[in-house]
C-alpha cells in the first residue's frame, strides 16, 4: 500500500513539474498527457484484481441463476394451470350450469415463455357443444382440444 501511495505521489508532482517546465501553448497537452498517467497510476491495482483469484467460487453462478429462472418459470406454470382449471368450473357452472373439475395444459415455447392454455380435459357432466365452443373462444383452443373425462 505504501509502494501505491508513493508512486501516485510521485506521478502527481512529475506532473506538476511538466506543467510547469512545459511551453505555454504546449501546458494543455502536458496535462492532458500527465493526467492519464495519473488515472493509470491509480487504476493500476485494479488490474491485479482482475488477474487474481478473488472471483474463484462464482463459477456456478450462472448456473444457479439459471435453476432459480426455471423455478420460478415452474411455479408460475403451476399457478396458472390452478387459475385456469378454477375458472374453467366456475365459468361452466355460471354460464351452462354444470358441475365439472378440468385439467388444463399450458402451452411454453422453446425459450420457457408461456403461450396459452394447450388443451383441456373436462371432468364431471358432459359439456355441450356451447361450453365447448365457449372454453374454445375463451382460451384460444380448437374443439378437439377440449375433451370430456
Amino acid at each position: 500500500m505504501k509502494a501505491y501511495i508513493i508512486s501516485i505521489i510521485g506521478a502527481t508532482l512529475l506532473s506538476a513539474m511538466a506543467g510547469i517546465l512545459a511551453p505555454e501553448k504546449w501546458r494543455g497537452y502536458v496535462q492532458v498527457i500527465t493526467g492519464l498517467v495519473i488515472i493509470s497510476c491509480i487504476i493500476a491495482p485494479v488490474a491485479t484484481v482482475v488477474n487474481s483469484d478473488i472471483f474463484s467460487g462464482f463459477e456456478n453462478v450462472e448456473e444457479n441463476i439459471s435453476e432459480g429462472a426455471d423455478l420460478q418459470a415452474e411455479l408460475v406454470k403451476k399457478e396458472l394451470k390452478s387459475r385456469v382449471d378454477e375458472d374453467i368450473s366456475a365459468r361452466m357452472k355460471k354460464e351452462y350450469g354444470l358441475n365439472v373439475k378440468s385439467d388444463c395444459s399450458i402451452r411454453v415455447n422453446g425459450e420457457g415463455e408461456i403461450e396459452g392454455v394447450e388443451n383441456v380435459r373436462v371432468y364431471g357432466d358432459k359439456l355441450t357443444d356451447r361450453a365447448r365452443n365457449r372454453l374454445c373462444e375463451v382460451y384460444g383452443l380448437k374443439p378437439y382440444e377440449v375433451n370430456d373425462g
